[in-house]
Order: structure tokens, then C-alpha cells, then sequence
């Protein structure tokens, strides 16, 4: 059985300008058990955290906001977010979030299938300058 209290992971940072905390909680490299999908919490930062335009091609990502408020964008429809909404990006649909409050906007994603197990490495190298890469031992892929 995968059990997993998330409150003691540590989080990865994602720089601005797509501010967040990424936090993987379940995945099938994390829990033997786990094989059809991917658990990630994701915190944006109060006040314009956000992710960018983006589209996952091969998992959809089902979103569930559970603090703070902000907007959402998928295919160009606008969406507010606020605990017990919930969003669902199909695989290839361009979406993004913001946080437009002063509070963490906290949202658990659920992706099925799993992600790539460098989705949040890619998350962090796609938000980091090229110029900081260098400082920071960032590789290009």
C-alpha cells in the first residue's frame, strides 16, 4: 500500500517567473504499487505565482485547488479557482494557473497516465535564465 504523509516531503523550487513549490508525492519510480498515474502537490506563491502556458502530451492532469484563489486558463476559456474546484486539462490542452491572491494557492494534480520523471526538473530548467543555468549546473537537454 502507498501511504505517504506530504507534509514531510521536501518540496522543489521553481524560480520566476513561473514561482511554485513542486512536491511529488506519489509516482510508479516512488511507490511500487503506484503504476497508472502521478501525485504531485504544487504551491504557488501568493501574489502572481504561476505556471506557464503549457500542455502535457501524453497524461492528463486533473487539478484540485484546495487553498488560496487565482485563475485559471485552458484553451482559452478563463476559470476562478477557490478551495473544492476542481480542472481538468486533457492530454495536448494548453492550460495554466496563477495565484491572484495573498495566500498560497495549493493544488493537488493528479496525472494519469504518469508523468516523465523529469517533469519537474524540466519544469525548473524551462523557468531558470539561461545566464543562472550556468551558475546553478543546469544542464540543457
Amino acid at each position: 500500500m502507498a501511504y505517504v504523509d506530504f507534509s514531510l516531503i521536501a518540496g522543489r523550487q521553481v524560480p520566476k517567473p513561473f514561482e511554485r513549490e513542486l512536491k511529488t508525492i506519489m509516482t510508479p519510480e516512488t511507490h511500487e504499487d503506484v503504476n497508472n498515474f502521478s501525485l504531485l502537490v504544487s504551491t504557488l506563491v501568493p501574489r502572481g505565482g504561476c505556471t506557464d502556458f503549457h500542455a502535457h502530451e501524453k497524461s492528463g492532469e486533473l487539478m484540485i485547488f484546495t487553498s488560496g484563489k487565482g485563475k485559471a486558463w485552458l484553451e482559452g476559456v478563463e476559470y476562478e479557482l477557490k478551495p473544492g474546484v476542481a480542472l481538468f486539462a486533457p492530454p495536448g490542452k494548453i492550460h495554466k494557473t496563477m495565484n491572484t491572491g495573498d495566500e498560497p494557492l495549493t493544488i493537488i494534480c493528479v496525472f494519469v497516465p504518469p508523468f516523465d520523471p523529469d517533469y519537474i526538473s524540466d519544469a525548473i530548467q524551462k523557468a531558470t535564465p539561461e545566464e543562472a543555468r550556468e551558475i546553478l549546473g543546469i544542464k540543457k537537454r
